[in-house]
């Protein structure tokens, strides 16, 4: 299996931002010299939901103070971006880090942070599609010619390229939607599933309708492992980890069912009810996120208790044809140095019992 580490750097209320922001990076430096394979970090503003609006300048201090984890975005909201500067960016990430990237994407759900950024959010999907397109061209073609509807440049020399070849890795953050899987399938893109994107809790069914497409068109896949995001805190106690599970774990729902500017902090949906194309599938997404039994993970119990606990759970997730998994450790408002010890725990006791681990 492999493992992640991931992070918005959410900013509860008993820490100030400075102090989340050098916590996270400092969980982070932990996780690459205990050689778990991955960080992803994950982009949001205007709300504590989430600290890191400036995901490329945190993406390269990771750069600058890790050696080996990948470092993935989890996700860069394509539609409040200038794709040809995502294009820029990813790359100079990839090249500062030794060709350490992956670029996760995804199309937004938080619909005041297009309107902060005076994005149409009725645009999103076709702003996703388009950037998308974009971004592998400027990485792929020498000098990128593009006449869009968003995007219209004549032999531009986009710089840098990326170093890994052809691009780096691409994964779109997808919910049970049938055309984002579709999307994400026609063009190789791996899936990530889980998390505030499947919050019905159908990941292992969404990475299969992903494998059934991919086969659709042709695209050979059993040697990829598309990961699912999901909560792992690890303590020496049951108790303990439950305990601080039914304590903290409510922070990301509370700030989500919040008032925004047009609406609640977390949905695409209006103060007056109107969905953006393409959202359909959220009108009941904030009662669903407001569920208690692990809401987005199809069933599969919590990667939270003891080290022989999660073993077992993540034998279960493993069963359920996962085989990569990404999670943030503790939750906001835990001490750091609770989220340190999950972070030591996990890859000391629980990661040896999956190394080598046949996949499938």
């Amino acid at each position: 299996m492999k493992f992640g580490i991931f992070t918005i750097v959410p900013w509860h209320e008993s820490k100030g931002q400075q102090q989340s922001l050098d916590e996270a990076l400092e969980q982070i430096e932990l996780a690459d010299q205990l050689g778990i394979d991955e960080v992803w970090l994950g982009e949001h503003r205007f709300s504590r939901h989430g600290l890191l609006s400036g995901i490329w300048s945190f993406a390269g201090l990771v750069a600058g103070r890790t050696k080996n984890i990948r470092i993935g975005t989890a996700v860069v909201v394509l539609p409040l971006h200038n794709p040809i500067l995502v294009a820029e960016e990813a790359a100079m990430i990839d090249v500062i880090s030794g060709g350490r990237l992956n670029l996760g994407i995804g199309s937004g759900y938080q619909r005041q942070e297009f309107d902060g950024l005076g994005v149409d959010i009725n645009e999103s999907r076709e702003r996703f599609y388009e950037s998308v397109d974009v971004i592998k061209k400027a990485w792929t073609e020498e000098k990128l010619t593009y006449h869009g509807k968003f995007t219209d440049v004549e032999n531009l020399w986009v710089l840098p390229k990326p170093l890994q070849q052809p691009h780096p890795p691409l994964f779109q953050a997808v919910s049970t939607s049938p055309a984002s899987i579709d999307f994400a399938a026609k063009n190789q893109i791996q899936v990530i599933a889980g998390g505030p994107t499947d919050i019905l809790g159908q990941a292992p069914q969404v990475i299969q309708a992903w494998r059934d497409k991919m086969d659709e068109y042709g695209h050979p896949h059993k040697h990829l492992d598309p990961p699912m995001s999901k909560g792992i805190y690890v303590a020496p106690s049951q108790e303990e980890a439950e305990r601080d599970a039914n304590e903290l774990q409510n922070f990301s729902s509370r700030i989500l069912r919040s008032e925004g500017n047009n609406g609640l902090v977390g949905m695409p949906i209006d103060k007056n009810g109107n969905v953006p194309p393409g959202y359909e599938h959220w009108a009941s997404r904030q009662n669903d996120r407001d569920r208690r039994d692990d809401p987005g993970h199809a069933g599969l119990p919590p990667l939270v208790g003891t080290p022989e606990v999660v073993i077992e759970r993540l034998k279960a997730t493993q069963a359920a044809g996962i085989n990569h998994v990404f999670g943030n450790f503790g939750f906001p408002g835990l001490p750091h140095e609770k989220v340190l010890r999950s972070i030591e725990l996990f890859a000391k006791e629980v990661m040896p019992e999956f190394q080598g681990a046949p996949v499938g």
